[in-house]
């Protein structure tokens, strides 16, 4: 991945809070992604659209007053091609993260390994952010599948030994 990706990240959002979540979502899939020895062109999309997943959120806030998922999945993926077009290898990748940018709340979907690690990095940030908005519980079991995202669930949001 070349980082440079990170600094355009920074200076689309211009909003700390939103720079700090998605460092975190990053961070996650990155180290999700690695457990579940992921490689190639299919990490090479989920780390772009990790660092690119939350790009709608400024373009739904001024078109249409909200950051809801359905708007920042519609509005970010192809912010995010955009984004990340300078730096990937090929078309097909480029085309892959918009469809993971498209559908990272899209929790129904199943059988994706990319997209996958994705829902989990979200939920693992989110779940912190927004403590008091979700049952971890239900999260847990509803909405986590990969052995390593099930393992960093329970060591950072509860606390037990990796």
């Amino acid at each position: 991945m070349d980082k440079r990706a990170i600094s355009d990240m920074i200076s689309y959002y211009h909003n700390e809070p939103w720079v700090a979540h998605t460092l975190k979502v990053f961070g996650y899939a990155q180290g999700i992604a690695a457990g579940e020895n992921l490689s190639g062109e299919e990490l090479e999309a989920l780390e772009y659209a990790a660092l690119f997943h939350d790009v709608g959120i400024p373009e739904g806030l001024a078109r249409e007053g909200t950051a809801a998922g359905p708007v920042q999945e519609r509005l970010g993926a192809p912010i995010a091609m955009r984004l990340a077009a300078p730096y990937v290898s090929s078309p097909a990748v480029l085309e892959r993260i918009g469809y993971l940018v498209g559908h990272h709340h899209s929790f129904g979907i199943r059988g994706q390994r990319d997209l996958q690690i994705l829902f989990e990095a979200d939920w693992l940030v989110n779940l912190v952010e927004s403590a008091d908005k979700y049952n971890p519980d239900i999260v847990y079991e509803k909405h986590f599948v990969t052995e390593t995202g099930r393992r960093f669930f329970r060591c950072a949001l509860r606390g037990e030994e990796a």
